[in-house]
């Protein structure tokens, strides 16, 4: 009776596995809103994108005045209602909203324009907050982000714990901090928060700070550089090999990172405020002698299209590692740095959403048959 019992169990096992396997992952993208309003970080994407050769990414709603001078502000709720029509479009169910807390009120404009849409379209948003910022704010913030945790379209996984992203660890909130942020988001009424560490050593501060997984913000291959890595580089390397491979081979409770690309050579020209480690390397060639500097390092829809499969495949196999069933892809909005999902600016004046059909082809394609 005892070995019956024991090979039913089993049986059982291997059946939750093969299901679990089968089970479409949740998709989501990081927004960085540095595109809204007309304040200094709209300023600076402007001046770092305002040269010819980097026009072709700008975000769909972007303006060109003159051969080296844009306008970016996608202030307004047209706009959003567009954006979430576009992720809705591409397959995603969720945002993942970097959230600056009451430090720039410019940079909270989307999250705020989201929240005030009323058909969103099934897409769901969570928070990324920074470590160091939530250091500063002190655990008197707990309170906002629990009334993000209730509010209906916040993303949760595993049945009903509301996601949290957090890019790089706190040094004066410990365990007993977080632990906190759990105990009030219980208090009212909700299930325990599921905590994801994005940064360096992430595995070893995930334990110390009592988290459930880890994941990324962005792969960098070779850093911030006027030479970065191809993009095919950047996804059989940087993502596939140094975290895909290296999570499984150390076991590590993880939420699988896809990315969309790295290329920061409009900062390495023409850097912002906020990097300020990059030294200015000015490039002497005439807008009008420009040409869009697409190459190797710029990823095709195809390309795009194949490492999100290659990042749902991998999700389903390895559903012990990733149990939340979730993937964060870098990003929905970094176009300065080099990684975007949103459409851009056509030549031809219109939106060039040649990646959000790439994507619609894998998030809504027809799941195989089985056997």
């Amino acid at each position: 009776m005892k070995r019956l019992l024991t090979l039913i169990v089993a049986l059982l096992a291997s059946l939750v596995a093969l299901h679990a396997s089968d089970e479409t992952p949740i998709v989501g993208a990081i927004r960085w809103d540095g595109w809204y309003g007309d304040g200094s970080v709209v300023k600076a994407v402007e001046f770092s994108l305002g040269q010819p050769k980097f026009h072709f990414r700008l975000p769909w709603f972007g303006q060109l005045l003159d051969e080296g001078t844009v306008r970016i502000n996608g202030d307004s709720q047209a706009v959003m209602e567009q954006e979430i029509a576009y992720a809705a479009q591409a397959g995603l169910n969720y945002w993942a909203f970097v959230d600056y807390l009451d430090e720039a009120p410019g940079m909270s404009i989307g999250l705020n324009r989201y929240l005030a849409t009323k058909d969103r379209k099934g897409i769901r948003y969570c928070l990324v907050e920074e470590g160091a910022r939530i250091d500063k704010a002190g655990t008197q913030v707990w309170s906002k982000i629990v009334k993000h945790f209730l509010h209906p379209e916040y993303q949760t996984v595993l049945n009903g714990r509301p996601l949290l992203y957090l890019f790089e660890k706190t040094t004066k909130l410990g365990k007993t901090e977080w632990e906190e942020l759990k105990r009030q988001a219980t208090a009212a009424g909700l299930k325990v928060p599921y905590l994801v560490l994005m940064g360096w050593e992430a595995e070893k501060d995930r334990a110390a700070l009592g988290f459930d997984a880890v994941s990324e913000y962005a792969c960098s291959g070779k850093g911030y550089t006027s030479d970065p890595d191809t993009y095919e580089r950047l996804t059989s390397y940087s993502v596939s090999e140094k975290l895909w491979a290296k999570w499984k081979r150390d076991r590590t409770p993880c939420i699988t990172f896809a990315t969309a690309g790295w290329d920061t050579r409009p900062r390495q020209e023409r850097p912002p405020s906020w990097c300020s480690w990059v030294k200015a390397t000015p490039d002497p060639t005439p807008s009008a002698l420009q040409k869009p500097l697409i190459d190797a390092t710029t990823a095709t829809p195809d390309e795009l299209g194949a490492h999100v499969r290659a990042a749902i495949a991998w999700t389903q196999a390895n559903r012990d590692l990733n149990p939340a069933n979730a993937i964060l892809i870098y990003a929905w909005n970094e176009h300065d740095e080099g990684g975007w999902l949103q459409p851009t600016l056509g030549p031809d004046g219109k939106p060039d959403d040649a990646r959000i059909k790439a994507l619609e082809k894998v998030l809504k394609a027809p799941a195989l048959p089985k056997r």
